[in-house]
């Protein structure tokens, strides 16, 4: 009776914290905001120089997003380089950094890494 009652109330513990966000659960926020992105690269080196061009665009249930992108060496999966925009008042944002090189023959890869 006493493991009964217990394991219920490991069960109802557990639950609460799916609700609440806990560990393995997922909760949003009030301040969330649900947004749908796509983002493109070229990258261009000269010798030990790397320049990329970004050009992404974010749709949403907001009016400004600060968005970080990393790039990748498509091989290696190690980030040559970084770079966050804000976006207000419109749904695309773009522009250039610097990247470690030499980037290998695979190429790059940008991902999003954090949409605020």
């Amino acid at each position: 009776m006493i493991i009964a009652l217990g394991v219920l109330g490991l069960l109802g513990l557990l639950a609460v914290l799916s609700l609440i966000g806990g560990p393995g659960g997922s909760a949003s926020s009030p301040a969330s905001k649900s947004y749908r992105t796509n983002v493109d690269c070229q990258v261009n080196t000269v010798g030990s120089q790397g320049t990329v061009t970004i050009s992404g665009t974010i749709t949403g249930d907001a009016t400004r997003y600060s968005v970080t992108v990393e790039v990748l060496d498509a091989a290696s999966q190690q980030r040559i380089g970084v770079q966050t925009f804000e976006v207000r008042g419109t749904t695309t944002f773009g522009g250039t950094t610097g990247a470690q090189a030499p980037i290998g023959p695979a190429g790059i890869e940008c991902k999003i890494a954090k949409v605020v």
